[in-house]
């Protein structure tokens, strides 16, 4: 039996970090070999129950050193785990299970990574150290593969595939909508337009979403806040609530990767901030208007033929109402072409989950 360690983002509450986590395990209890898998959780009980694979509390080091030193192989991944935009630390902690990996002799496979931005010297030689010695690296774009390149990583070491999300099929609409009206006060015969916000470090952005939706319910429409990190996404919707004049439906509760993928399925548009909320989107064939506030945003918006409408820090709000109702318009077009999209990039990963598992021996 080949024993798997899978250390990321996981066991925060933040749903696209789950989905993930989701998606690997899917790949890995599908391939055909003897294997048993460990996660890194912040909330291990919890990981545990909502994923029935065996845990181990990421914050306990002695824990954690010596289930790396259990093991055969270290799978990293996915998500932007190196980046110093959201503090200065956590890629301190990563490069840490890295280099205990290393002591130990432990195959590492590095898994559709989203990278930087990294702004230390320091950072960047060590990022640069460690994966140059990984089994294999994988990004999730081909950004993310150039700045490797610029740290010094060796480029015939890297692969670009695509984020383990996109691997997902449709979870159907029905339990979506179902959600809407538990929630609010909800008209399954007009539009529906979703919004997974995210604040902003520079402003507060309330006025700015609470403008747009005020412009978007000069026509009849539903509209439904979603939080995709949950402990960080909530005040911010309270607060929109709060200033809006408008009957607003809010997701207020915590809600598993299923069921998230189903409300965004049930809306006809999303404006998102969100990475996660914008993949979930594509797999879903909806419609999105896209918020950002990092490069990860413009590479993924991009690898689907979209963009930007404006930043978190300088929100256009007549430019996001008219986007949204181009893409109301618009909208089977578009969903044609996110399934093609979706489709290559589909293709992609299974291919390079096939190598991942020849890897595994």
């Amino acid at each position: 039996m080949k024993k798997l360690v899978i250390s990321g983002y996981h066991g925060f509450g933040n749903i696209g970090d789950e989905a993930i986590l989701k998606a690997m395990l899917t790949e890995f209890n599908k391939m055909d070999k003897d294997i048993e898998l460990t996660v890194l959780s912040q909330r291990p009980e919890e990981t545990a129950r909502n994923f029935n694979v065996k845990t181990v509390d990421r914050s306990s080091i002695f824990k954690v050193i010596k289930t790396i030193y259990q093991s055969d192989i270290l799978i990293s991944g996915g998500g932007s785990l190196l980046q110093e935009s959201t503090g200065r630390l956590s890629i301190y902690y990563y490069l840490f299970i890295y280099f205990v990996a290393m002591i130990f002799k432990k195959k590492t496979i590095i898994f559709s990574h989203g990278i930087g931005p990294i702004y230390r010297k320091r950072s960047k030689k060590l990022v640069q150290f460690v994966f140059n010695r990984a089994a294999c690296i994988s990004v999730r774009d081909k950004y993310s593969k150039e700045e490797l390149i610029s740290y010094g990583v060796k480029p015939y070491r890297i692969d670009v595939t695509a984020d383990p999300v996109i691997s997902f099929k449709k979870f159907g609409s029905e339990l979506g909508l179902n959600l809407f009206k538990k929630y609010g006060n909800f008209d399954p015969n007009l539009k529906t337009i979703g919004f997974a916000v995210k604040g902003s470090k520079v402003k507060d952005v309330t006025d700015d979403f609470v403008a747009v939706i005020d412009k978007l319910k000069q026509e009849p429409c539903n509209i439904v806040l979603i939080p995709f990190h949950y402990s960080e996404d909530l005040s911010l919707i309270e607060k929109i609530i709060e200033k809006s004049s408008h009957e607003l439906i809010s997701i207020n509760e915590k809600h598993n990767v299923s069921e998230i993928f189903s409300i965004v399925e049930a809306v006809d548009v999303l404006v998102s901030v969100r990475l996660h909320a914008l993949i979930f989107s594509a797999v879903s064939e909806t419609p999105m208007v896209g918020i950002t506030y990092d490069p990860k945003i413009d590479a993924f918006l991009e690898s689907i033929h979209e963009e930007a409408v404006c930043s978190i820090d300088d929100m256009q709000t007549d430019l996001l109402a008219d986007k949204i109702h181009h893409h109301l318009d618009n909208s089977q077009a578009i969903k044609n072409r996110l399934k093609s999209d979706v489709f290559k990039y589909k293709v992609l990963l299974t291919k390079y989950n096939s190598s991942i598992e020849a890897m595994i021996d």
